[in-house]
This record gives C-alpha cells, sequence and structure tokens, in this order.
C-alpha cells in the first residue's frame, strides 16, 4: 500500500513556527489547556459559554445558494462583507473535507446530504492536495473527486469551495503546483460562473522548503501565484468569490488588506477576492484588538479595518497539529467573534482519522470503530457517531444549544449482595422498629426464612408500614452500587402467593427515604421448583426506591451498607429471600496501559538496556496499546498487540500502530538505508498483507519526507516461511533513504528529527503481537527474509563461518564459475559438505530447504569437529513428510541441539530458509 500522507500531525511542524507566532499571547492567555473538555482551567459549561457569547445561536443568515444565489462583497457598516445577490449579508458555515487523497469516501450523496439537511450546512470545502499524493501524483483521479464533490454540493444546494491545497511544500510558485493555473482553469469551464462554486487559490502559504516569509515580501510571492489565476477567471468570465491564502499558514490576512489582489484586466483590486485565516482554538488565543501583529484574531481584525475581506476556511477544535482538547471555551469565543461580523467559516473537518479535529468516531483498538464516511441512505450520522468535535461543530453550524452526549463507557454489572450460601442470616434481623410480632428470621435450605407471617399480609403499594421490617444491620457486606439501576431478589413460598416488598437501601450518607411504594410479584409469577417449592424473582426500581437510586447516582457515597426491607405475604405462614442483587450500567474502570520505560531518545535503538530508548506511539496511531520489551531471536525488541478490524476505515493507516521516534539530531550521512528487523507472532493471519511505511520529520523538507516504496508483507504466505528458534516469523526490514515521496531528498546532512514506521493493514486480518529491533542505518539494503535464501547463499554463509578457502572449481554443470558464490560451493564440495541435487546439478539458485540445510549443517559439523554426529530419534509429528536422505540429518541435528521445529511439534522439512534462521542454526553449529 503506497500512501502519502498529509498527517496533520506534525506537531513541531507547526507549533514551532506558531509558537513564534503567538507567544507574547500565549504569556498572557486567559486560556490554558486543561483536563476538560473545554481546554481551560475552568469546566467547560455550554450554557454559561452561550450566555457570555450570544452570537453563537441562531443562524438566520446561513442561507442556501437557492435562495442566496450569486455572491458578492459589499460594504456594510464600513466593513467589506460577504453578500447574496441581493445584497443582504450572508454567512457560508460548513465543513472541509479532509485530504481527498486519503479520504475519497466522504464524496458521496448522502453526506453531502446530511451535512445539508441535518446539519443545515450552506458550505462544504473539498481539500485537493497539490503535492503529498495528491494532484500532482494523480490530477486526473484528484481532479474527478474535485468534479464529483462539486456535482454533489449542487445537488444539495450547497455552496462548494474548490480548495487548491498549497502545504508541503509552502512556496506555491513551487513547481509542484505548476499546474494550478490549468486546474482552475478547467474547472471553470465545467462550471462556467456557476452561483455555487467558490475557488481557493492556496490554502495554507507557509515556510515548509521552499516556502516563503512570514511578512510583506512572502505575501508578494503569493500574489504574483494568484493574480495570474485572478485574471484567467475574470477575463473568462467567472465572476465567483475567489479566496487567496496568506503567509504563515493563512494567519496573516493583515499583509492582503495592506495590499489587495490585483485584478490584471482592470489593473485594480479584484471586488471579488476574499482572504483566509486559518486557526486552531488549541493553539490561536482571542485578541479584543487589532495591534498584535503576532495573533490570529488581531490580524483578522486588522484586516477588516482596513478593508479586506476575510473567510475562515479552516479552523478546528484542536492544537493546530490536529491533536489534543477540544478547546470548546476558546473555539465559542472564536465563532462568536466570527458570526457577529459576518464572517464565514469552514471547520476541519470530515475525517474518522484519530485526531481531536476529526468529525467522526475514529478506529481505537479496543474502544471503537470508525465511523463509516457514507452515512446510509436514512442520511443522517447518528450522534454516538461523531467526535466531541463533530458533535460540538453540528451544533455550532445550526446555531442550537450544545448540549452534549454522555460519552462515558458503560457496562453491565451484576452483584449479588447476600446469597445466604454460608448458612447464616448474613446480618439480617428484625429491625429495631418492626411493628410485627412473633416472625423469626433465620437461614434454612440456603436462603433467608421469614416465618409466622401470618401478622404480615398487607400487599398494596402504599401500606407497606403495616408488614414485617427487617434489615441487615450486622452484615459485613460492602459493595459499590455506583450505576445501579435495580435491586432484584427470589421470593420463595410453599405455594403461589402475592408478596409485596418495599426497600431504603443506606449507607453513612443516606440512611432514611421512604420508599416510593412497594412492589409485588403476583401469584401467577411464581413457578415450582425441583423440590416442591414455588420461585418468583422480585425487582425494585430507582423510582420505587429513592434511596436506590441516591446511592446509585453518587460516585462520592456509593457504598451500600445496610438494607431495610418491609415484607407482606398473603396466606403464608413462611417465605424465604435468596440471591439479593444489585445490577445495571457503570462506567468502564479501564486498565492503565504500562508500557515499558521510555528512556532516552537514542538511535541507533537497540533496546538492550531494556527501555524505549524514546520510542512511542504517535498521537494518531490507531494502536495506543502497551509497547514493552520482549525477546525476539535472542535479543530484547520492542513489542505490542495488534488486531485489525473486520470493517476497515477508509484510511489505511487509521487502524495502524504508528510509532515514532522524536526529536533525534540524526542525519543519514553517508547511509542508504534505514534498516530494522521485524517479527510477528500471529494469533491469527490468514488474508491481506501487512504494508510497512517510514517518514522522517525533516524542518528543511515541511516536517514530512515519507519512503515511496513500503515493505509488504503477504500474510497467505506466513506458513511457507521458516521462523525463529522462539517461533516467530522475521523480515529484515530495509528502506531506500534515496527515494522520498514529493521528488524530496534526504541529503547526507538533513536533519530528520523523527522517525515514523506505520504498520499500515491492507484487508488483513492480522491479529497477534509485533516486535521491532536493532533500528539503525546501513550502507546496503538488507535482503528480505520473505525471499529466503538460496542454496548458494547458505553455502556461502556456511563456508565462510567454517572458514574454508574458496575452491578451484565447482564440479557441477549449472554452476557458472563467474557465479560469486561458485568458490564458496567448490570449497563445500571437496569438503564433503555438500554433493549436489545430483552428480552434476548444484541447483544453487533454488531455494533451500529445511531439510537440505539439516543434511548440509550436520557434515559442516563433522568437518569442523571431526566425529561423527550422533544418531538421533525423530521425535516430529511430521517425521514421514522428511526425505530418506535426510532423515538421519535431522535426528542428529536435533540431538545436538542445532535445529529445532517450527511449532505444534514440526519440522517442515519443505519449508523455506531465511537469512536469520540459517544464521541462527550456523551458530549453533559453530558453538558444538
Amino acid at each position: 500500500m503506497s500512501k502519502i500522507i498529509h498527517n496533520r500531525i506534525m506537531a513541531l511542524m507547526i507549533v514551532l513556527s506558531l509558537v513564534l507566532a503567538i507567544s507574547p499571547v500565549s504569556s498572557s492567555a486567559a486560556e490554558q489547556p486543561g483536563n476538560d473538555s473545554g481546554g481551560s482551567s475552568k469546566q467547560y459549561v455550554p450554557s454559561a459559554s452561550e450566555a457570555a457569547n450570544p452570537h453563537l445561536i441562531g443562524n438566520d443568515k446561513v442561507v442556501k445558494p437557492s435562495k442566496g444565489g450569486a455572491l458578492q462583497l459589499l460594504k456594510i457598516n464600513g466593513v467589506k462583507t460577504l453578500c447574496d445577490q441581493n445584497g443582504k449579508p450572508i454567512q457560508l458555515r460548513g465543513m472541509s473535507t479532509h485530504g481527498l487523497q486519503w479520504f475519497p469516501d466522504i464524496i458521496n450523496d448522502n453526506a453531502f446530504a446530511t451535512l445539508a439537511k441535518d446539519w443545515e450546512a450552506n458550505v462544504i470545502r473539498l481539500a485537493m492536495y497539490v503535492g503529498e499524493g495528491g494532484y500532482g501524483t494523480n490530477s486526473e483521479a484528484m481532479k474527478q473527486r474535485v468534479v464529483d464533490g462539486i456535482d454533489f454540493a449542487i445537488a444539495n444546494d450547497l455552496y462548494v469551495i474548490v480548495d487548491w491545497h498549497v502545504h508541503a511544500p509552502g512556496n506555491p510558485n513551487a513547481d509542484v503546483y505548476a499546474g494550478a493555473m490549468k486546474f482552475f482553469s478547467e474547472i471553470s469551464k465545467l462550471y462556467p460562473n456557476d452561483k455555487h462554486v467558490l475557488y481557493e487559490l492556496a490554502n495554507e502559504p507557509n515556510s515548509n522548503a521552499p516556502g516563503i516569509p512570514n511578512d510583506a515580501s512572502g505575501w508578494k510571492e503569493v500574489k504574483a501565484y494568484a493574480e495570474p489565476i485572478v485574471g484567467m477567471l475574470r477575463k473568462a468570465g467567472n465572476d465567483n468569490i475567489v479566496i487567496v491564502g496568506s503567509p504563515n499558514w493563512s494567519q496573516r490576512p493583515d499583509l492582503a488588506a495592506n495590499d489587495p489582489i490585483i485584478d490584471p484586466n482592470t489593473h485594480a483590486a479584484d471586488v471579488r477576492t476574499m482572504y483566509s485565516v486559518h486557526f486552531y482554538t488549541g493553539t490561536h488565543l482571542p485578541a479584543a484588538d487589532a495591534a498584535n501583529r503576532d495573533n490570529v484574531m488581531s490580524n483578522v481584525r486588522y484586516a477588516l479595518e482596513h478593508g479586506a475581506a476575510v473567510f475562515s476556511t479552516e479552523w478546528g477544535t484542536s492544537e493546530a497539529s490536529g491533536n489534543n482538547g477540544p478547546f470548546l471555551q476558546t473555539a465559542d469565543q472564536w465563532l462568536d467573534f466570527l458570526n457577529a461580523n459576518n464572517i464565514s467559516w469552514v471547520n476541519w473537518s470530515l475525517t474518522n482519522k484519530n485526531e481531536t479535529s476529526g468529525a467522526f468516531t475514529p478506529f481505537e483498538q479496543g474502544k471503537s470503530q470508525a465511523t463509516l464516511l457514507d452515512p446510509g441512505s436514512d442520511k443522517k450520522w447518528d450522534i454516538p457517531e461523531l467526535s466531541v468535535s463533530g458533535e460540538y461543530v453540528r451544533s455550532r453550524i445550526k446555531g442550537i444549544t450544545y448540549e452534549p452526549i454522555d460519552r462515558t463507557a458503560r457496562e453491565p454489572f451484576s452483584t449479588v449482595v447476600w446469597d445466604f450460601n454460608d448458612g447464616t442470616a448474613q446480618g439480617f434481623g428484625l429491625n429495631a422498629d418492626n411493628p410485627v410480632m412473633g416472625i423469626k428470621v433465620s437461614n434454612a435450605d440456603k436462603a433467608l426464612k421469614l416465618a409466622g407471617m401470618s401478622g404480615s399480609h398487607d400487599v398494596s403499594a402504599d401500606n407497606y408500614w403495616a408488614n414485617v421490617r427487617i434489615s441487615a444491620d450486622d452484615s459485613n457486606a460492602r459493595p459499590n452500587i455506583l450505576g445501579a439501576d435495580k435491586l432484584t431478589m427470589d421470593i420463595i413460598a410453599a405455594k403461589p402467593t402475592n408478596v409485596s416488598i418495599a426497600a431504603i437501601p443506606q449507607n453513612a450518607t443516606y440512611g432514611w427515604a421512604n420508599p416510593t411504594n412497594a412492589v409485588k410479584v403476583q401469584a401467577s409469577d411464581f413457578a415450582v421448583q425441583e423440590n416442591g417449592t414455588y420461585k418468583a424473582n422480585l425487582t425494585i426500581a430507582k423510582k420505587d426506591s429513592p434511596n436506590l437510586k441516591a446511592i446509585a447516582e453518587d460516585a462520592d457515597h456509593s457504598v451500600l451498607s445496610n438494607i431495610v426491607l418491609f415484607v407482606g405475604a398473603e396466606g403464608a405462614d413462611w417465605i424465604s429471600l435468596d440471591n439479593i442483587t444489585v445490577s445495571g450500567n457503570r462506567a468502564v474502570v479501564e486498565k492503565p496501559i504500562v508500557h515499558a520505560p521510555l528512556g532516552t531518545p537514542t538511535f541507533p535503538s537497540g533496546f538492550e538496556d531494556s527501555t524505549r530508548q524514546g520510542w512511542s506511539w504517535d498521537a494518531s496511531s490507531g494502536v495506543q496499546s502497551a509497547i514493552t520489551i520482549a525477546e525476539a531471536a535472542g535479543s530484547k525488541a520492542l513489542s505490542w498487540e495488534v488486531a485489525y478490524p473486520e470493517v476497515k476505515p477508509s484510511d489505511g493507516w487509521a487502524s495502524a500502530p504508528r510509532i515514532m521516534l522524536g526529536g533525534i539530531n540524526a542525519t543519514r550521512g553517508d547511509n542508504r538505508y534505514l534498516l530494522f528487523d521485524f517479527y510477528l507472532k500471529p494469533d491469527r493471519a490468514t488474508k491481506g498483507k501487512l504494508s510497512i511505511n517510514l517518514a522522517f520529520a525533516p524542518p528543511s523538507l515541511g516536517y514530512w519526507a515519507q519512503a515511496t516504496d513500503n515493505y509488504d508483507i503477504p500474510l497467505a504466505s506466513l506458513n511457507q516461511l521458516s521462523k525463529t528458534e522462539d517461533g516467530l516469523n522475521h523480515f529484515a526490514v530495509s528502506f531506500d533513504m534515496t527515494k522520498i515521496a514529493d521528488n524530496k531528498k534526504l541529503a547526507a546532512d538533513t536533519l530528520l528529527r523523527d522517525i515514523t514506521v506505520v504498520v499500515a493493514d491492507v484487508e488483513s486480518d492480522f491479529a497477534g503481537t509485533m516486535y521491532m529491533d536493532n533500528v539503525r542505518f546501513g550502507m546496503k539494503g538488507a535482503a528480505s527474509v520473505s525471499d529466503s535464501l538460496t542454496r548458494a547463499e547458505f553455502i556461502a554463509l556456511l563456508v565462510r563461518a567454517l572458514g574454508l578457502s574458496p575452491g578451484e572449481t565447482a564440479k557441477f554443470a549449472d554452476v557458472d564459475p563467474k557465479h560469486p558464490n561458485a568458490g564458496a560451493i567448490a570449497a563445500a564440495s571437496e569438503a564433503g559438505i555438500t554433493t549436489g541435487r545430483d552428480i552434476e546439478h548444484f541447483a544453487p539458485e533454488d531455494k533451500i530447504t529445511r531439510e537440505e540445510m539439516a543434511v548440509m549443517i550436520v557434515r559442516a559439523y563433522e568437518t569442523k569437529s571431526g566425529r561423527k554426529a550422533p544418531a538421533g530419534s525423530t521425535v516430529f509429528a511430521d517425521k514421514s513428510s522428511i526425505a530418506s536422505w535426510a532423515q538421519d540429518a535431522v535426528r542428529a541435528a536435533y540431538a545436538l541441539g542445532i535445529v529445532k521445529g517450527t511449532g505444534s511439534n514440526k519440522f517442515d522439512p519443505k519449508g523455506l530458509v531465511s537469512r536469520t534462521a540459517a544464521a541462527q542454526v550456523i551458530r549453533q553449529m559453530t558453538n558444538r
């Protein structure tokens, strides 16, 4: 799976730049990241925030194209404002897609209809990346996705922003963006002067090399790129709104206000050009004035005051990295500002990627499945299918109060508090205020028996006071009943009858609260038991017992210490109670994930110090299981467990383990390859493949440089591969660092900063354990273990280990004297280690099998030691599959401890031999 990722998880890419941009504001920020969903030191309370930010409620200016028509810019109260065809202010509110190269599934009619109707959006933004595997890699496919998106938008009465997504590199004049004029010309000819369409010419000009500076000279670079496109559109009669980005990731509309876009046809400022602003509420804080050029909102205020029209074509509830938060208190302040000034806005983004700013529930191993980007024919995503950010933004688009659902993960529970199986009354007796005399409480047949019940016979709902009153005053039971919604018990009687019970659960905080009513079981509810008695089950709900509700809902005082029961029975001398149980649903208490110690970031990484040496999960990793240190092939290695989902996210990285070594000051130097050992211990692996991806985060290359080629592991062939002595599949992974996507070059001195390894799921069913070890640079690429060793390669390793000198001439007709291993084959033949497949043929390029290896390794042992190999016994379950000519050698090699089975007590004689397995066998032989 070759996939070039935008990966907004480039924390320092944006954060380093933006910290510089906002540091003066941050130092005096009113809102700092906290542990609540609002991101502030105070708990975010939507109703209070809405009261403080009155422009959040209502969406009367959010008008659809069928009513708003062609858009224009007019001055309203001295401020240039987006208006409809009639000159009335209009505000566009909606969503942006993520990169269409990674999440094309969002382009469907059901999704667009949902946004238009259920979300009440009136705009969608189509984020068509150019670099990073986008238009620059596959122009026709990407353009078609844009065309399909425009068609769906028009069909669902939405305005649509066609976004030429300048991101990496950051200069819109870079070679990769050379197709901009052609693209916009083609789209505008398909939709000439269409009222639905807005053109965004440069998403986020920035410093990513080759980039532009964050100043007026950087803006001139953007102008030089944008003005010819504007001129082309206007000359062709397209009066559509054009939106142009600004330096520093579109945070400088102030620069555009000072030097607006000129229409080359009129040589005057273009009257339908707006300027984008992008912000993330965990990074970019509000400002009350227009004076601070290091604050994004201040730059917007400046632009408005100086005659520029502004459109927020991208904003998120997270930090600028796409993660952490959501920061909803600051989001409310930003949206109140935008709405108050009729500034249109589009939220990032319509993705199920595991990042805070994504609108949909992502895949998280063991927690959630990714929401499908097609909501289905009902044209609605249910709220639990939305992320917190998605749920919040939907409310803000609609202009309604934000009432977040309870997202607490819950699980059913049932606790038997009193079962009376110990032969005692387990602390129950007559309550001190019991009004009925002559009742005896005892344990009979492992149940709580109440005898002499003739005086306790009221079974009405309200007159329970006249009945016998028992309590568990002397009980040692102390169950935590938080989340309980009912109390149940078995009622046993000599014959079917009517029985009523009222209950007052108690603890030190909640002592006495009258039951709302007694609950009755009818005679018809009883069923006969094997011993001739009758049994029914009685349920008391929270509505029947105020104290049950109070204790079950008070997280600080939820331990039950006593219970008072009022019991009445018609025409029964005795009844018994058994299995008094509380049940309900309560919050899942997640077991903490215990990783191996992080250690100090170290490269090369060998993990022999029993730490992770700085490796940890990327924030967007779909797998967040424990990273441990475990042994693999006799060496300490990183280890984690993975189970890919059956229903696949549209992005193959969404469910993938994404492990990263961050902040290292490494360069590749003269090395060409990044190498590591990768091991699998599958519990399930029958189909699909695993595709290992590699990326670095070099600051000089825009904080993202991904290897073009992946290392693929077809799972169906795993059983054909030999295994290490500890039963693992081993793969010697190598990546050529001279082959980097988007024509990027990793020079010898390029600072790499981060190393990210992603094991992507390609329609696989893999579940099991993965290991990674010996991460390093190298001059030569590692041989793929999945290719296995040839007979010639194995002989060469064996001869080298024995220290034999190359032979003169191989006697086999099929061994070319110029073959690189001809000398080794000749030496092995001369030493009697091999006699070939037959007298004339050695088959040097055939893969060596395990039984052939056994024969050669035993002969090598005898050559080295000068002793005859011992006779052994065949212990393998598949011994009948071992060729007769190899039987003695397999027995001897096993007796010597040189070879082992491959699992399930099998030798797998026809199995192939990996380089690692061969090295282990040869090492065992030389140690004997």
